[in-house]
């Protein structure tokens, strides 16, 4: 009985169209970061923390949130993640592999495209044949090149803006974000992979629907925003406050920016009848989980390093929200 409902769970998922792929994928990893939120802080610390900010590049008397031991184990439990992510920490700098990754994507898939490749010719075909929502052709490639646009303005900034550093991360950090990028060079065709098998001739006029145009609007919005944020971050002189532009009012704008940017493309790539598209919402969640929780360990760390009334006006990354 057990091997016969394996067997069928199996064949259930082999035959999800490759969309509701990237979709668990997405949800399954905001699942875990969301997950990570139930244990003590200072697990919390040891698993999510990254960079300046990492267990690895601090001090025991910078950390003030350490959990006292107890009865009830928690330290315990502590001890042992600190074991585990004491393996596999690596250059924090190694960040720059998610852009080389994207913008390798990008440019894998629009060879396939113009080469008829196999490997596209698949998962196009299984997805239109699942007779999901379509996304067009003009969006499709729109959302496209906006993606490979990002990816490359990130690789750029990595290459040439951002100060190089010292600072480590856990590998799973870096698994997780190479995992991203890769689903999302899949991402931002997948639904239109009906589109994107007829021969059909473009309607530039669909571009200019208010949901793209809202879209594309937000994506710019935060894209070139973004680029002036790391900008002024990377200006600074090591461990200072940034208080320029949207700093300001937020604790970390680049990480709004960002939401807006996948808020946009999901937008943009809305099939018709839909407000937003499915497969880059779910992306969109991971990014506010994970960028979310990042931002509040920010808040913390500059809490401490330059006085709690530094921040306490300032939003973490949702302006009167979060």
């Amino acid at each position: 009985m057990a091997s016969l409902t394996t067997t069928t769970m199996m064949n259930a998922l082999s035959a999800l169209p490759p969309a509701h792929w990237c979709q668990i994928f997405f949800g399954l990893s905001t699942a875990v970061v969301l997950a990570i939120q139930v244990v003590p802080k200072t697990t919390q610390r040891l698993l999510l923390d990254y960079g300046a900010r990492s267990p690895a590049n601090t001090t025991d008397t910078d950390d003030r949130t350490e959990e006292p031991t107890g009865p009830n184990g928690l330290d315990f439990f502590t001890q042992a993640a600190k074991a585990v992510t004491s393996f596999g920490q690596i250059p924090h700098a190694w960040f720059m592999h998610f852009y080389v990754a994207s913008v390798a994507g990008s440019a894998f898939w629009a060879w396939q495209y113009f080469q008829s490749g196999s490997v596209m010719a698949i998962i196009s075909g299984r997805q239109a044949a699942s007779g999901g929502p379509v996304v067009s052709f003009e969006q499709t490639v729109l959302v496209w090149t906006l993606m490979a646009l990002q990816g490359t303005r990130r690789l750029y900034e990595c290459l040439f803006v951002m100060k190089p550093g010292s600072s480590r991360m856990w590998f799973v950090h870096w698994l997780l974000g190479l995992g991203f990028y890769l689903c999302m060079s899949v991402s931002v065709w997948v639904d239109g992979s009906a589109a994107l098998r007829q021969e059909a001739k473009p309607n530039l006029e669909g571009l200019l629907s208010p949901g793209v145009v809202a879209g594309t609007v937000t994506y710019l919005y935060g894209w070139s925003n973004q680029h002036k944020c790391h900008k002024h971050l990377a200006s600074l002189k090591k461990y200072s406050l940034p208080e320029e532009g949207l700093f300001r009012y937020l604790i970390c704008p680049h990480y709004t920016c960002e939401c807006l940017i996948y808020l946009g493309l999901a937008i943009i790539a809305a099939p018709k009848g839909y407000m937003v598209n499915r497969t880059l919402i779910g992306a969109l969640w991971f990014i506010v989980a994970n960028l979310g929780t990042t931002a509040d360990g920010t808040k913390q760390w500059y809490a401490q390093k330059f006085g709690a009334e530094k921040v306490a006006s300032k939003w973490r990354m949702i302006p009167f929200v979060f």
